[in-house]
């Protein structure tokens, strides 16, 4: 009997053996490769990041074959935070479909604090939080019992108490998978102006049959108010084509410098394909960026809006007005986060994972370092509490007074 119970021991002893050297033998520590792909790749010298690159793989070594793999990165994007740069970052699989094609999970509520207040500035079209009936201007006193803050509003979910008006009330808000309309769009401020929002500078918006009808539309108005608030950026050659319709000629507005490349310099041609973008960056130290020519391109006044959401392509556009058209910026300062992200695949941790890594820095034509500055605001503003609980937009109602 004792032989038997023996035997059994031994051949589960055996079994987990097996099991441990399959699971060492198939197991790739994803730690490691994301140390040396960037310091391989990153912008920054390597004298600079060599002690940032030891740390990281000494942090490498907790990882076992058994940790979970949202620790491992969770930690790594803890790591690479560290270098304080930005644009430098690891994505899971629905983050990656967020901002690619933006289709998030989310409630479709946006708004800031005024004066104390979390107002709804926007709620988007077929979204959960436009389903149950919320309304710009409406002021979210909690979720779920808790204080609230902007960032909850746009992903939490549970009781949200609501306070417009003389009414108070609770609604019950669930996230789901929003598809966000990012195409510009136009809204009459006066006969005179006109407010053009834009969204986000993400290559499929930005193709012709696009751009036209806009260009067209803006001529009705003397002046335009272009709105780039929570614009995270996008394509470079979108923000070129959305500049050409305002700076007339072929214009220098700035440069992509990438400092470990000993090649030459080459012009960014007028293709919004991300991978032909990213292969003359590949094949270049230096890269121009001029604006197309425009025979069609508006001659009014133009006036811009930026917020702490503004960044990367946004804040080159909005640079560019700046220097080029005499546009004044208006608003919060933005996020001053302009390099150049190349994004890898990350397999050993998941499908669909990708990294992000800033291989190349921007200068604007003016010689001004947007990364970790930001535009050259003119004037910060500040909402106005009673105005935005009335749905109006106290940013846009500064440039007509």
């Amino acid at each position: 009997m004792l032989n038997r119970i023996a035997a059994v021991f031994l051949t589960l002893g055996f079994a987990y053996a097996a099991f441990q050297l399959t699971m060492n033998q198939s197991f790739v520590n994803p730690y490691p490769v994301v140390c040396d792909l960037v310091l391989d790749k990153i912008y920054l010298p390597n004298k600079e990041i060599s002690q940032w690159h030891r740390q990281c793989m000494q942090r490498s070594q907790m990882v076992t074959p058994y940790t979970k793999k949202n620790l491992i990165l969770r930690d790594i994007n803890n790591t690479l935070s560290t270098l304080q740069v930005s644009h430098l970052e690891i994505y899971d699989a629905p983050e990656v479909r967020g901002i690619w094609k933006g289709e998030v999970k989310e409630t479709g509520l946006s708004g800031e604090f005024v004066d104390s207040e979390l107002v709804v500035f926007k709620v988007f079209p077929q979204s959960p939080a436009e389903r149950l009936g919320f309304k710009k201007g409406d002021v979210i006193v909690t979720i779920n019992g808790e204080q609230p803050s902007s960032w909850a509003m746009e992903s939490e979910a549970g009781d949200y108490q609501v306070h417009r008006g003389n009414d108070e009330f609770t609604l019950k808000l669930h996230p789901g998978v929003v598809k966000r309309d990012e195409n510009m769009q136009i809204t009459k401020v006066s006969d005179k102006m006109a407010l053009l929002e834009v969204p986000s500078f993400r290559a499929e918006f930005f193709k012709d049959e696009k751009i036209k009808p806009i260009a067209d539309e803006l001529k009705k108005y003397r002046s335009v108010v272009i709105d780039l608030r929570n614009n995270a950026g996008g394509n470079f050659v979108a923000g070129l084509r959305f500049l050409s319709m305002f700076i007339c000629e072929p214009t220098l507005v700035g440069r992509l410098e990438k400092p470990k490349s000993n090649l030459g310099k080459a012009e960014m041609p007028d293709i919004l394909n991300d991978e032909k973008q990213l292969e003359i960056l590949e094949k270049s130290r230096e890269v121009n960026l001029r604006t197309f020519r425009s025979p069609n391109c508006y001659t009014g006044s133009l006036k811009v809006l930026v917020d702490g959401r503004t960044s990367s392509v946004a804040e080159m556009v909005g640079q560019a007005l700046k220097e080029y058209k005499g546009a004044p910026l208006r608003g919060a300062p933005s996020r001053g986060q302009l390099l150049v992200g190349v994004w890898y695949p990350m397999d050993e941790l998941a499908p669909g994972v990708q990294i992000s890594i800033p291989e190349a820095l921007y200068i604007s034509g003016k010689g001004h370092r947007i990364e970790g500055h930001g535009v050259q605001l003119d004037k910060v503003l500040y909402y106005n509490l009673p105005q935005m609980q009335a749905g109006i937009d106290s940013w846009v109602k500064s440039y007509q007074d």
